[in-house]
């Protein structure tokens, strides 16, 4: 997550040529990170940089003196996460330069690392046990996603696999197959006993299989 203060000078704004505005800087700033996927990383990696945050003044005559733009980088390597971060601050650093605007941009203290599942953990064990939960018998593979999660810290440190329970729309109350973050977004409670028996099925079956073999 990063946030950037654009810093110019406000004015009135039926007087622009007195001022240094920080919105117009903001919004360049915000179309030059477009071009970093597209044009900056290979077409056989995968990220994501979003603005998802543009804030700028209170009134309808008044060119503000500074504007605050929020957002999001995401990748699927951390080597890929770390050279998208160095990219936007150069593309923010140079555009806020060549519009003459000041510019701070700082990150979260803690990036978020993608989450990766332990591919032989995940063949021996957590292959079998998540079917065996499952509605038909097999798990459904999906293609990887950009979503962050606090569980790949974990899985740096340690051999882990990620489930995604899923839902869809339920029979009874709101439709529940909106996306995560969507207005409309709403649980579907029916799902929470089947996910309550992979945990336990899961932890079962782990401490059986370490205590063979011990």
């Amino acid at each position: 997550m990063f946030e950037i203060l654009v810093s110019g000078v406000g004015g009135h704004a039926a007087m622009p040529h007195l001022t240094i505005d920080p919105i117009v800087t903001a919004s360049s700033i915000v179309m030059d990170l477009q071009t970093l996927i597209a044009r900056t990383l290979s077409p056989l990696e995968s990220g994501v940089v979003s603005v998802t945050k543009f804030e700028a003044g209170d009134a309808f005559n008044v060119i503000p003196a500074s504007a605050l733009l929020r957002g999001t980088i995401r990748a699927l390597t951390t080597e890929t996460l770390l050279s998208l971060r160095d990219r936007v601050e150069h593309v923010v650093t140079t555009t806020a330069k060549t519009h003459g605007c000041n510019v701070t941009i700082t990150y979260s203290a803690d990036y978020y690392p993608p989450t990766v599942n332990d591919p032989t953990l995940f063949e021996e064990f957590s292959k079998d046990v998540g079917a065996m939960l499952s509605k038909n018998g097999e798990l459904m593979g999906i293609v990887p996603t950009m979503g962050g999660e606090d569980f790949g810290f974990v899985a740096e440190k340690i051999p882990a696999t990620f489930f995604l329970l899923g839902q869809g729309t339920a029979h009874t109350g709101p439709p529940t197959n909106y996306g995560l973050h969507h207005p409309h977004f709403a649980l579907d409670e029916s799902v929470l006993p089947r996910g309550v028996a992979l945990h336990v099925n899961l932890a079962l079956r782990a401490l059986k299989k370490l205590g063979n073999e011990e």
